[in-house]
């Protein structure tokens, strides 16, 4: 993936969005951080770099890109909504104490899941998106 502005206007003009700056800024942030941010962790992080935004102009973004496939929302143990960048199958591990959520990435898994459920799906319906979760603690 590019990770210069282009590649970050590209992702966005191929979704049928306009590029603009604020957009840019969001989805640029968004992609490079790991710890599934809130809107508010983005928009302190896009104030450090610059780039004034308001909370509802953050998750007006925010909600565009989700329904673009751009990002995915998901909640923390607190249900504080969060998002995520990483749009391919990988499996989300919440730590209860820590409230951390960390990517766990498994290729294996990914087919033995798609093979299972195109079989167990009702038919008529195909998968279009698979979410795993799994709730930890720490040892």
């Amino acid at each position: 993936m590019k990770t210069d502005l282009q590649g970050y206007r590209e992702r966005i003009k191929n979704v049928g969005l306009k590029a603009t700056p604020q957009r840019i800024s969001v989805l640029k942030v968004l992609t490079e951080r790991d710890d599934h941010p809130s809107a508010e962790m983005l928009m302190d992080q896009l104030q450090e770099e610059g780039s004034i935004m308001s909370v509802g102009t953050i998750y007006n973004i925010l909600e565009t890109f989700e329904e673009k496939g751009l990002i995915h929302k998901l909640h923390d143990h607190n249900e504080v909504m969060r998002f995520d960048a990483k749009t391919h199958f990988h499996v989300h591990i919440y730590n209860k104490e820590t409230n951390l959520i960390e990517d766990y990435f498994d290729d294996d898994l990914e087919v033995l899941l798609k093979d299972y459920l195109s079989k167990k799906l009702p038919e008529g319906l195909s998968l279009d998106h698979l979410d795993l979760s799994l709730h930890s603690r720490t040892a």
